[in-house]
């Protein structure tokens, strides 16, 4: 779902907006700079290229937005307006070649992905390229450009099967069948990883990593994504009962996008270089189940409720860890950074925007 014509006089939007601004981050870093996020139609990235026009129209930071598409289209939907500013440059072409811009940035975020189970069946390659090749392309480029900073949208499934006893900070290094086809994404993060502490190693670059965690806000795609918490969120859109497709007693820490964003921005910004950051909320740890019953409360005029159903989808490829306790973030909370959104009011709110676009592009 597109933001229609203009994203940022959605209260919702611009309220997240000001609370992202309102994190203790050093934002005076992004004036007059470039910026270029790949992957920027993407449920994260995207609230990082709209923080970015923000800075622009409202503060003035007069940053170059080089944002990373493939769809001109789908780009025009995310951005309405400011996609034709005259700031905003659209990237278009593969990821996986060398970037080809106007004029190089003083910063890359890396976030083109396949970052859902549905395509580790049936896209393995697509899945492991961007973490792999499009990774290496883009340091190679940082490298010949003198970057300011490079961050990298790595992931918590590169820690595998750990001991967690006392939750899993950045320093631990778990277990993996790399065969495994649910392991494809996770894998591909871990190359990604090692490719982009070998540039600091050996050529000084600025890198900084952000392992995300499970990630939801109003940019979510509820259609297409099928990872559970999208997929719940249209079943309440199209005020159908949630399905289950388990026992939903696997439990998941929910970080709501405005959180994430300015955790990426302040590890981007003030991060130390060659380093691996938690990106999560260990204090919003629910059930799949209680994650369901939390979103069918939110329109209780419908009268939704939670079934089971089994899945029958055979390229799903969910991961085969199951994570015990939520991660640590202290590494990341020593920033300065603090997680603000409950997932009650995350959801609510990412509910209550998704169904004004909803309504107003009418999709079935």
């Amino acid at each position: 779902m597109g933001c229609h014509d203009d994203c940022l006089k959605n209260d919702i939007i611009r309220e997240d907006m000001e609370e992202i601004w309102q994190s203790p981050v050093a934002w005076e870093k992004l004036k007059e700079t470039g910026v270029y996020v790949t992957g920027a139609t993407g449920m994260i990235a995207s609230y990082l290229v709209m923080f970015l026009i923000w800075l622009n129209e409202v503060h003035h930071f007069h940053i170059r937005i080089y944002a990373g598409i493939r769809s001109e289209e789908k780009a025009r939907r995310r951005f309405g307006k400011y996609f034709d500013k005259d700031y905003f440059h659209a990237v278009q072409g593969d990821v996986n070649a060398p970037p080809i811009l106007q004029e190089a940035p003083e910063y890359i975020i890396h976030a083109a992905s396949l970052a859902s189970p549905q395509y580790y069946g049936k896209m393995p390659v697509e899945t492991m390229l961007p973490n792999v090749i499009g990774t290496y392309e883009l340091l190679k480029y940082g490298q010949a450009h003198a970057l300011k900073g490079f961050l990298f949208f790595s992931s918590g499934s590169v820690y595998g099967s750990v001991p967690e006893a006392e939750g899993i900070s950045e320093a631990m290094a778990g277990r993996m069948d790399w065969l495994a086809a649910g392991n494809v994404y996770g894998e591909s993060k871990r190359c990604g990883e090692a490719m982009c502490c070998a540039y600091f190693r050996e050529f000084g670059l600025p890198v900084r990593i952000a392992r995300i965690h499970h990630t939801y806000g109003p940019t979510m795609d509820v259609i297409n994504d099928k990872r559970v918490f999208s997929e719940f969120a249209g079943n309440i859109l199209r005020g159908e009962d949630i399905v289950l497709k388990s026992d939903g007693g696997d439990r998941r820490a929910f970080c709501y996008l405005s959180d994430t964003a300015a955790a990426l921005f302040q590890i981007l910004l003030e991060g130390a270089a060659g380093e691996c950051y938690n990106v999560g909320n260990p204090a919003q740890y629910v059930s799949i189940r209680g994650l369901a019953e939390i979103l069918t409360d939110v329109f209780p005029e419908k009268g939704l409720k939670v079934v089971f159903q089994e899945r029958t989808d055979s390229g799903y490829c969910a991961s085969p860890v199951k994570r015990l306790t939520p991660v640590s973030v202290d590494k990341l909370e020593a920033l300065g950074w603090k997680a603000k959104v409950t997932v009650e009011a995350g959801f609510e709110r990412s509910l209550r925007y998704l169904a004004q676009r909803y309504e107003e592009e009418e999709v079935s």
